[in-house]
């Protein structure tokens, strides 16, 4: 996620230098054709050029909107995981205790159980963010995206999932999850299962068993969610036709504005090539901000900043368990927060 207010130039360069070259070669083919090679038939009618600039506005303005609608709802869904994560870290102190145990239980063997409990909830959150940056066929691999990647890659500690595991998870259950396909499903799992034998040891009563279990279907929710939207791309329907008509309009815009520029006189026709270069380039941003908007999980600077989002779980949770070595919380690199 981008934290600046706005974009740096050096961004908009690498954003817009293809875009540029592509309108001054059509803004040059246009006049050279028109006015040194006197191909005057080259100039098309303005009327249906702005047709189909109308239409194009339309549709990559539908197709930006529903780009914005997934990335927005993937930061609520995150949001939520925040919520419920701290609400189980708060129940779980709350509500394993002996007070229901026919025998006393010494303290500290509840407080390890809500440890593993809280810890194995955090090697949740690692499984489900790792899940999240697996690569899908229909995010950028381009050249651009697949450098800027490599980029924060050396400057940012993307651990391994088995690495941030390790430190959350017995050798044991470590050993487990590996042979698991989902992690993240499994480890909900473990969960429930280990509420079923508080409840059977009296440390949690059926009321709060209910509680802690209702959290866990909360957190299945969450996850299905979030893996709805990483699963499912914007229909490639919209994306490839969107993509098309751009490419149309852009070409055919200098050819259309050949008459209008005539009108002015012969030798204002140059001024077409920055006009046009201006329109092009605008429709062309449109069209890369809402392509660029539609993955909010593909590990580029305007995702969703699941890094940053679980470092603050995990801070939160480790706090609450009265830990004083607690990691510390993600700072921007290059202005950009993962």
């Amino acid at each position: 996620m981008y934290v600046r207010r706005y974009f740096h130039p050096v961004i908009i360069y690498f954003i817009s230098w293809r875009m540029i070259l592509y309108s001054l070669f059509t803004g040059l083919l246009a006049v050279a054709t028109y006015h040194y090679l006197d191909w005057r038939w080259v100039a098309i009618p303005w009327l249906p050029v702005s047709l189909i600039g109308t239409a194009v506005a339309f549709y990559v303005g539908f197709k930006n909107n529903q780009s914005y609608d997934r990335g927005w709802e993937a930061r609520k869904v995150w949001g939520g995981i925040v919520n419920t994560s701290r609400s189980f870290g708060a129940a779980a102190r709350a509500f394993v205790t002996s007070d229901f145990t026919d025998e006393a239980v010494p303290q500290q063997e509840i407080h390890q159980e809500v440890c593993t409990l809280i810890y194995r909830h955090i090697a949740w959150l690692h499984a489900l963010k790792h899940a999240m940056w697996q690569r899908t066929p229909w995010e950028h691999e381009q050249i651009a995206s697949v450098r800027q990647r490599n980029y924060f890659r050396k400057r940012i500690d993307f651990s391994s999932f088995e690495t941030e595991a390790s430190a959350c998870l017995s050798p044991d259950e470590l050993a487990w999850i590996k042979s698991k396909r989902n992690a993240a499903t499994q480890l909900l799992d473990r969960q429930s299962q280990h509420l079923a034998a508080l409840r059977r040891r009296k440390l949690i009563d059926d009321f709060r068993h209910m509680e802690l279990q209702r959290l866990i279907t909360e957190l299945y929710s969450e996850q299905g969610r979030t893996e709805r939207i990483k699963n499912t791309p914007l229909p490639r329907q919209y994306s490839t036709s969107s993509a098309i008509f751009i490419l149309i309009f852009t070409f055919l815009l200098p050819f259309g504005m050949l008459n209008e520029f005539q009108k002015i006189g012969e030798d204002f026709i140059w001024l077409l090539i920055p006009f046009n270069l201006v329109v092009s380039w605008v429709f062309s941003l449109m069209e890369y901000t809402g392509d660029y908007s539609e993955n909010p999980f593909e590990g580029l600077i305007n995702d969703v900043p699941i890094q940053s989002i679980v470092r603050n779980i995990e801070i939160d949770l480790k706090d609450m368990l009265g830990e004083k070595d607690l990691p510390e919380r993600m700072k921007p690199e290059l202005d950009v927060l993962f």
